[in-house]
């Protein structure tokens, strides 16, 4: 007799809806003035924001901040296009997270920045970027017993002139310990171990206008 043989039977798992890819911005282009903006009052305007379609994606979320209000506006959409009305005069970053059938997200987009157009001609530096000591962190000096304050700075209309370093160890009484020529994105300081600092960057344009990064803090240890 001819023995029995187990049967083998292969079957698909259903492994469900693919992640989406990270979504590639459009418009506003990063670092750049939005002229284009529908006005709706002298202080706002509506603002059509677009990106690439990416991959398993279904739908869309916009989230457009206005920088230094640490407020966030979302919108969800299928879409590749979305708009929203924002106040005119006002920098702004803006970035696009895809999501599948089930809900489940995609890398965030890189973040970029914008200046909505006012009724000036002129916009003013964003405000720089802090890119280390990061806040909070806590270090060691250098052998010279100094620390490289770093940042990053920008300009819509290309008129950035310089940066002034503020610095000290009371936040609210920080003192101008330098200046930095556009182009320049660091700047080294005097520490002592075991005390907290804080500085902030202000941007200046040819025209006079500045903005402020914040004041940021760190630690020496």
């Amino acid at each position: 007799l001819t023995p029995l043989l187990p049967l083998l039977f292969s079957c698909s798992r259903d492994e469900g809806p693919k992640v989406p890819q990270s979504v590639r911005l459009v418009f506003p282009e990063n670092n750049t003035e939005c002229i284009t903006g529908i006005p709706v009052s002298d202080n706002s305007s509506e603002v059509e924001f677009r990106w690439q379609p990416a991959d398993n994606a279904t739908n869309y979320e916009l989230a457009v901040s206005r920088i230094g209000l640490n407020i966030v506006e979302r919108l969800v959409t299928a879409n590749t296009s979305a708009s929203l009305v924002l106040d005119r005069g006002a920098p702004y970053t803006w970035s696009v997270t895809a999501r599948n059938a089930s809900g489940t997200e995609g890398d965030p987009s890189p973040t970029w920045q914008f200046y909505n157009a006012g009724s000036s001609s002129s916009c003013p530096p964003f405000p720089a970027t802090i890119e280390a000591p990061l806040p909070g962190t806590s270090l060691l000096p250098d052998a010279l017993g100094q620390v490289e304050l770093q940042w990053r700075g920008a300009d819509a209309d290309l008129d950035l002139e310089a940066f002034e370093i503020y610095f000290g160890t009371d936040a609210a009484a920080l003192g101008l310990v330098g200046t930095a020529v556009s182009g320049q994105d660091s700047f080294s300081v005097d520490v002592s171990s075991g005390t907290v600092y804080f500085w902030e960057i202000l941007s200046r344009d040819r025209e006079g206008n500045s903005s402020r990064s914040g004041v940021y803090s760190f630690r020496v240890l």
